[in-house]
């Protein structure tokens, strides 16, 4: 873990000197770093994690916090609950025009169990895309999780995981919940900032044109705010209540 600690540190120091905006030229040592992690790299060890699966057959890590038992990995099935595939983009025209549910991986590599899937809203929008019993993590949700980890503006610290952020950036994954910067797609198709934000969607609505969303970025705290429904964002289930 030492060696892995160190490489990602390396890797994440020369990205933020040399680009202070999100440029994919400038990522690419990270993103192959953060693309070859297990969550075994990223996970609290001291946690009894559960466990379930989607309807792919992937293994996810669960965890009780707060009111709320979560997924401690981002989801990355690429069906919905009765079987429809979701349509893998990675065009970025196609995915700019698309007006149904689909998904994609950062920059179009293979998903690994930590970076998960990215998904559009309209996917969020089946109601059907974590597993049986599991639903996409609303406001409520996410609002209880950051109250459970010392409010909004201190939250990200214990959500963070360790070995993976800037070493500048103050981290404990004492939670468990083992946040990876796994980035985002926009709409237009460009894939910004791994490395950088963990940015995942919330089950509510803001508007006709946005929904929105949850994120941690280089500060302690866990932001919510609201996009435009046809980004790429991560998703987080946790069970129904």
């Amino acid at each position: 873990m030492k060696k892995i600690s160190k490489y990602i540190y390396v890797a994440l120091v020369s990205v933020l000197i040399t680009s202070c905006t999100p440029q994919k030229e400038n990522t690419s040592i990270i993103v192959d770093v953060i693309s070859k992690l297990t969550f075994h790299d990223v996970a609290n060890t001291q946690i009894s994690y559960g466990t379930v699966y989607d309807i792919d057959s992937n293994e996810y890590k669960t965890l009780q916090i707060g009111k709320y038992e979560w997924f401690a990995q981002n989801l990355r099935t690429k069906k919905l609950q009765d079987g429809t595939p979701i349509p893998i983009i990675s065009e970025n025209e196609t995915w700019a025009n698309t007006k149904e549910p689909a998904c994609c991986s950062y920059n179009n590599n293979e998903c690994t169990e930590v970076t998960g899937m990215l998904y559009n809203y309209k996917t969020v929008q089946t109601n059907q895309i974590c597993p049986e019993g599991w639903e996409v993590a609303s406001d409520s949700a996410w609002i209880d999780l950051a109250n459970n980890l010392g409010g909004v503006d201190k939250a990200g610290v214990s959500l963070k995981a360790n070995n993976v952020w800037n070493e500048k950036q103050k981290t404990t994954n004492e939670s468990g919940f083992s946040a990876v910067p796994a980035g985002f797609r926009e709409r237009e198709g460009a894939y910004y900032i791994m490395g950088k934000n963990a940015i995942w969607w919330s089950a509510d609505a803001h508007n006709n044109e946005n929904a929105k969303y949850f994120y941690i970025d280089n500060n302690e705290s866990l932001n919510g705010s609201h996009i435009v429904r046809e980004v790429g964002l991560s998703i987080r289930c946790v069970k129904k209540q």
